[in-house]
């Protein structure tokens, strides 16, 4: 399994199967963050390498792994399209997966818009951590996380 760059869980998913979908942060403005401030730039892996370190991590770990995590700052931001397919890849080679999760700020969410939530819900996509974000645009000034 490839990995790049800082890897960061939030605690819930510490049982979780960890797979790199994407690298950095589409935004990586925000000045309380400096996770990916010296890389990597974001950047959605291929389907196919996603894929395949899935296939890997079943060889590994076979019936065992019940949730799987994609790390990095706003995997929801990938194409809904790609997002889906290493959803449902992962719920084929998992057949007790449970629970399926990213990362994704809401502005990512709300981007998306519902036909393609439904989409990655259909898919499999079960959980989003979303950090508490303010709705104050001076703040959201202030700490260069208005939207792009």
């Amino acid at each position: 399994m490839r990995y790049e760059g800082p890897i960061y869980r939030p605690p819930s998913e510490a049982d979780s199967l960890l797979i790199q979908a994407t690298l950095g942060c589409p935004h990586n403005k925000c000045s309380f963050c400096m996770v990916y401030k010296k890389g990597p730039r974001f950047n959605v892996r291929p389907v196919s390498e996603i894929c395949e370190d899935i296939d890997e991590a079943f060889e590994l770990y076979g019936a065992k792994v019940r949730s799987i995590f994609f790390p990095a700052g706003n995997t929801i931001a990938m194409p809904t399209e790609d997002l889906a397919a290493i959803c449902l890849h992962s719920k084929m080679k998992f057949p007790a997966l449970q629970r399926i999760t990213v990362y994704g700020s809401s502005q990512y969410i709300v981007q998306k818009g519902l036909p393609d939530m439904r989409l990655l819900r259909e898919a499999g996509l079960s959980r989003i951590h979303v950090g508490l974000e303010s709705g104050d645009d001076t703040i959201l000034k202030r700490v260069k996380k208005e939207r792009d």
